[in-house]
């Protein structure tokens, strides 16, 4: 048999399981759908919304009518603390400029950044009146910042090593000591170089398949631009697949696991690294980073997740090259490891 009629009839085996149908295709379909569902109103609240209370003859009320998103109303001290603990303004700027919220939210850190410039400006021995906050004394470029394109990203990058599933199956399968398959290819004449390549690729084409349409999916269904350089993007996707491929052959090869045992390692695997990526919410990554950073240098999904994140929305390739050569560097250890425990396998009976 040939290496592309093998290849083939591997593709149409996957696609005739239901389990790879629903965990490789559609359930990324259904997260990404949620996460669309779930966090449509992030990052689009209206900056013009923003009540801020005074007092009568505030100082700071002159520099705040200035700013176009922000509404001043004036009213007594007792009036404004119970429309604030109404919720019917967002803040309360005090006489002393101290700010005043009821609860924590977009809003209220925005007008807190306000403040802390207004103040930052009158140490400066600037008064507020004179300062233009309208002005913008840095060069920049549109792009879409809302935090939920980390969770997209950090999906993408679950779904890239997917293949881990395919390589793992694969070299289990070859194990005489693990399935009746290994003792018939130990037994028979059939190549198995030929096998384990013809595998690899149809786990790659499957892999990149379904990184494929969850991106199409996005970029149709998804109302923000999440891909100005595709090209690139699904240079790191293939690099996440091949090294995909190259855990897969580790777990492989743990002996005696039943391979229905060996699929929960993966599945923990990748679930645990997309968490710690971003997959449920940018506020979990920035504490992970910020008390435990080690974690994340030594996570892939996590730089296929930053590197997918800057080089579409902050046209930044600087870690581009950097993340190709970490994920090259697990498929190429991860392949020596296999061929070393694989070469000149003995057993005492089949």
């Amino acid at each position: 048999m040939n290496f592309l009629r093998l290849t083939y009839y591997l593709l149409i085996i996957n696609f005739k399981d239901f389990g790879f149908l629903f965990w490789t295709i559609g359930y990324p379909l259904v997260l990404v759908t949620i996460f669309m569902a779930t966090t449509s109103n992030i990052g689009g609240e209206d900056m013009s919304d923003i009540d801020v209370a005074v007092t009568e003859d505030n100082e700071y009320s002159t520099v705040l009518q200035e700013i176009d998103f922000i509404n001043v109303h004036e009213m007594s001290d007792s009036t404004a603390r119970d429309e604030l603990s109404e919720e019917n303004i967002t803040g309360y700027i005090t006489e002393d400029g101290s700010l005043i919220v009821q609860n924590s939210g977009f809003q209220q850190s925005v007008l807190e950044s306000v403040m802390n410039q207004i103040h930052q400006t009158a140490a400066l021995g600037i008064s507020p009146e004179n300062f233009n906050f309208e002005a913008d004394f840095i060069q920049t470029e549109d792009m879409e910042t809302e935090p939920q394109v980390v969770m997209y990203y950090s999906t993408i990058a679950m779904v890239s090593l997917y293949t881990i599933f395919t390589s793992m199956e694969l070299i289990s399968s070859m194990r005489p000591n693990l399935s009746t398959m290994g003792a018939r290819f130990s037994a028979s004449p059939f190549s198995k170089a030929k096998y384990i390549l013809a595998s690899s690729a149809a786990g790659l084409t499957l892999g990149l398949f379904s990184n494929g349409l969850l991106i199409g999916y996005l970029m149709i269904f998804n109302d923000s631009v999440l891909f100005n350089h595709l090209l690139p993007t699904l240079g790191i996707i293939i690099a996440g697949n091949i090294a995909g491929l190259g855990l897969g052959f580790i777990i492989g090869l743990t002996p005696r696991v039943n391979i229905n045992v060996k699929s929960i390692v993966p599945v923990v695997f990748i679930v645990g690294l997309a968490f710690l990526a971003g997959l449920m919410g940018p506020g979990l990554r920035t504490v992970i980073n910020r008390e435990m950073p080690f974690i994340n240098e030594f996570n892939p999904l996590a730089h296929i997740t930053d590197t997918i994140y800057r080089i579409n929305l902050m046209d930044n390739f600087d870690s581009y090259w950097s993340t190709i050569a970490f994920l090259t560097g697990i498929t190429v250890v991860s392949f020596f490891i296999t061929l070393f425990a694989l070469r000149r396998k003995q057993y005492d009976y089949l």
